[in-house]
This record gives C-alpha cells, sequence and structure tokens, in this order.
C-alpha cells in the first residue's frame, strides 16, 4: 500500500488483505541492491511478492494490461545468479518494474488500450528507454494500462475499463499513465515507466500518491513520437526522488533511433540528490500558488503552502512570485485534438464508431481545424507559455506550483462535478491540468512530489519545475521538499 501520510484512511491496499509498506515490494533501489548483494534476499523473492499484488489489488483496480509472469520469473532468476556469481550488471539488476502499455517491450503487444489494436502482435523491439532499463537487469513484470491512444487524463478506456485510484477505489487514478502510477503505489514495480504528454506522468503521480519525473525534452530517448511531437516526454513513476534519480541515471543515454536525444549527462542524479543541501545553496527558487489561473482548490492549497513552509523552515529559501500565464485552454483543445486527427487520419467509419466517445469527439474537432488553425493554436500556445516563463527564469532557477488544482476525483468521469470549463467553454481534461501542461510546451523539467493528503486523505503533489536542461535542479529541490514533509510526519 502506499506510505502512510498523516490523516489518510487505509489505502485501497490495506482493505484488500495485501500486505503492506514494509515489504520487500516497497523497498527502495538501494535498499533492494543491498539486500541482494548480503544474500539476505533475492531478485526471485521480491519477484514472487510483486506477483502476488499484480494478480491480485493492482489488477482489481484496473492497473495491469499484461503480466509476464514467465517473463519476470526468467528475468529474476538470471539476476539471481548474476547477484551470487558477482556478476550484477549495476544497480538496477533484479530491480522489478512496469511500463506503459504505449511503449514497446520486445515480446508483449502494445494494445494502447484500443479495441482496434486488441489483436496486436507483440513487439519485436523495445523502446529505447525499455531497452536501457533491460541492459541495467531491471526485471519487467507487467504493462500497464492508459487511456486509448493516451488521449485523456484519466487512464479509463474501452479494452480495461475504469482505472481506479489506489488511495481511495471510488476516485479516478489519473492519466494517462494511471496505471503505471497505481502500479507503483501498490508495490507492483519500484519503477513505473510512463510517458507525459501534457501532464500524463505529473497528473496520475499526484492523485496516487507517488513521485513523477518529466525530464527535460530529449534528456530520455525515445522512438519518433509521431503526431505527440515535442510534446511527449518519457518519465519514471517512483516512490522516492532518489529511486527516480537513480532510473533517470540509467536511462539518460542517447539512442541513435531518437533525433531529438541530448548527450549523455555529466553528473550522476543520484549522487546530486545525496548532497542536495549544499546542491541547492544557489539556487533561486520561487513559489507561484495557481500561476495565475486562480482556481485551485482551497483544500490542495492549504497543503502545498504547508510544504513550501516546511521546505522555507528546513532552511531553503523560497520566495512568493507572481506568474501569470494566459488562458490557453482554447488553444490547447485544439492543439490536443489536432494531433489526435493526425494520428487516427486513415480511420475508416467503421473503426472510427469503435473509439472512446471522447476520442471520437476529439478527433473530429481535430478534423474540422485546417492546417493554419493549428498551427495558429500551436504558436500562440507555445509563445503564450515561453514569455512570461522566461521573465520568471530571468531572476528564478526552480519554480514550486501545486501539481493539480484538484484531488483525485470520481472513477469513470473526465472532469470533477463541480468543474467550470476554463478551456474556451468545454468541460474537458484540459480545463484542470493547466499547471502540467505549460512544461510540455517548453520542455522543461517537472518533478511531482507527493507532499500530504487534503481533509479527504487523498494525496496532493507539489510541482518542482527547473530550467532547460537542468534536470539536476528540479531533482535536488524535489529531494529536499520530500525530506521536508517527511519532517512534519507526513
Amino acid at each position: 500500500m502506499p506510505p502512510a501520510r498523516a490523516t489518510a484512511p487505509a489505502p485501497a491496499t490495506a482493505r484488500s488483505g495485501h500486505s503492506g509498506p514494509d515489504g520487500l515490494g516497497f523497498l527502495p533501489v538501494r535498499a533492494l541492491c543491498a539486500g541482494f548483494a548480503a544474500g539476505t534476499f533475492t531478485p526471485l523473492d521480491v519477484l514472487e511478492e510483486v506477483l502476488g499484488r499484480a494478480r491480485g489489488v493492482a489488477r482489481d483496480l484496473g492497473a495491469i494490461s499484461f503480466l509476464d509472469e514467465g517473463g519476470a520469473v526468467e528475468q529474476a532468476r538470471a539476476s539471481t545468479l548474476r547477484w551470487r556469481q558477482g556478476h550484477q550488471l549495476g544497480p538496477f539488476d533484479g530491480v522489478p518494474v512496469t511500463v506503459k502499455d504505449s511503449l514497446a517491450v520486445r515480446g508483449l503487444p502494445s494494445v494502447r488500450g484500443s479495441l482496434l489494436r486488441r489483436d496486436a502482435p507483440p513487439e519485436d523491439t523495445d523502446e529505447p528507454a525499455v531497452a536501457r532499463l533491460r541492459e541495467a537487469g531491471a526485471v519487467i513484470v507487467a504493462k500497464t494500462t492508459m487511456p486509448e491512444f493516451a488521449w485523456s487524463a484519466v487512464s479509463d478506456s474501452p479494452v480495461w475499463g475504469v482505472v481506479r485510484n489506489a488511495w481511495d477505489p471510488t476516485r479516478t487514478a489519473g492519466g494517462s499513465s494511471g496505471g503505471a502510477a497505481v502500479a507503483t503505489a501498490l508495490g507492483v514495480g519500484t519503477v513505473g515507466l510512463g510517458s507525459d504528454g501534457a501532464g500524463s506522468v505529473r497528473i496520475p503521480a499526484s492523485f496516487n500518491g507517488v513521485v513523477g519525473l518529466k525530464a527535460t525534452y530529449g534528456r530520455i530517448p525515445a522512438t519518433p513520437s509521431g503526431a505527440f511531437g515535442r510534446l511527449a516526454h518519457i518519465g519514471p513513476l517512483t516512490r522516492t526522488v532518489e529511486d527516480a534519480a537513480l532510473t533517470l541515471d540509467v536511462l539518460a543515454r542517447p539512442d541513435p533511433r531518437d533525433p531529438d536525444a541530448l548527450d549523455a549527462p555529466r553528473i550522476s542524479y543520484a549522487q546530486v540528490v545525496d548532497r542536495a543541501e549544499a546542491f541547492t545553496h544557489a539556487l533561486r527558487i520561487g513559489f507561484s500558488p495557481d500561476l495565475g489561473s486562480g482556481i485551485v482548490d482551497e483544500g490542495v492549497a492549504e497543503v502545498v503552502r504547508s510544504a513550501v513552509d516546511a521546505l522555507t523552515g528546513a532552511g531553503v529559501r523560497v520566495s512568493g512570485v507572481r506568474v501569470e500565464l494566459p488562458d490557453l485552454g482554447a488553444e490547447m483543445v485544439d492543439l490536443w485534438s489536432g494531433v489526435l486527427a493526425a494520428e487516427l487520419a486513415d480511420l475508416d467509419a467503421g473503426e472510427e464508431a469503435q473509439l472512446s466517445p471522447g476520442l471520437r469527439a476529439a478527433v473530429v474537432h481535430g478534423g474540422t481545424l485546417s492546417a493554419t488553425d493549428f498551427l495558429r493554436a500551436s504558436t500562440r500556445a507555445r509563445e503564450g507559455v515561453a514569455g512570461p516563463l522566461a521573465d520568471f527564469h530571468a531572476d528564478h532557477d526552480v519554480l514550486l506550483t501545486p501539481t493539480l488544482p484538484v484531488t483525485a476525483f470520481g472513477a469513470g468521469r473526465q472532469v470533477p462535478d463541480r468543474w467550470g470549463g476554463a478551456d474556451g467553454g468545454e468541460r474537458t481534461w484540459m480545463s484542470w491540468t493547466p499547471l502540467t501542461w505549460p512544461f510540455n510546451l517548453t520542455g522543461q523539467p517537472a518533478v511531482s512530489v507527493p507532499v500530504g493528503v487534503d481533509g479527504d486523505g487523498l494525496p496532493v503533489g507539489v510541482q518542482v519545475v527547473a530550467r532547460h536542461g537542468h534536470d539536476e535542479d528540479a531533482l535536488a529541490v524535489a529531494a529536499l521538499l520530500e525530506r521536508a514533509v517527511a519532517g512534519l510526519g507526513v
């Protein structure tokens, strides 16, 4: 179950009779490898516990799309032998991971939540990030659920149904990497590999009380992402900032399949987290409560403010700032709909009729846009965000915001009941995610860190955003924030 938070009700795992956060499956990467090295337990021991949760509560909540028990056992057995012989591949050897269904895993299909792909054959190659994990000895346990073609910030799909929150199964998991977030929160994998086109790692991370990292665009290589282009990032979901940094150390290596891949960093992100206090000494950090949107729920705002106060109480200098992004909801709806329409342009009428209703509506809307309309929306959105953020970064290195203005709402919905449209009149998921997608437009690194729960006992996240290319700054501040709220007993 997810780590206990102050005033939190019993998470779904506890009510389902599964073991708690003291199990092997909840150990962080370094503790796992220390146990492997000492012979206290083996990768096979850890996998046995992880598979139990995957077959049980994780599948019950709709988080698992494909469970590769045979392949995982084979990988864990090989890792166990390497540790016994002293030939381990590195600090990830034997660590269990899950992978979002849209990302190619050799030997498993990529259905992408769509009835149109329910008979998809197994992939014959690994996504670059998956290949890096496999080379490091990670044990790939399962693929995780997502909305159809990653169209939404909620992970429900026609194939796998409603994906439910790890803390409260009556609530949504968020998306589009919702299955990965739920699996990680439940101890099904130390790392859940996801993707983030408008917040799709950070949104479910916030809703499920885990860490979600969207690295600088190109830092983690990916195969060309089609119409989603430079919006789409690969990123890990973990239970600690340290594990996110260790994962980035594994993933941040260029791959010839990605023309936008950055050079390998000259820094260890895990070492940055280890010495975060010294690393952040000279950073200029600003806090914006809402990026000018004025729509953050009072309960969320209170938890976020307490977390920022804890950070300053720990000796980190944080200044209140006024960052006001323009209302770009209508442009984002056009941009996203245009992307989806281009991605699915070759469907015939019968195939289009099989799409989930929300996706079908987005595709239809995108199809009404001319090339000029689409380019205008894209340009206005990017320029509208770039100006205010450039002004902010002229004087600051790191920005803190709530990850989301709300906590997890009812399962099976796209928008909270009470939510008013802030996106050109349409009540879409873009209306309640205005704090995440701006940083896909800029390609900046952003980390969602769990900092407590609201009055309903639901997790709240704080987003840490750094300048383009400065992933180390985001992770260092995220680590200090994590430590500060831990000092409050949160």
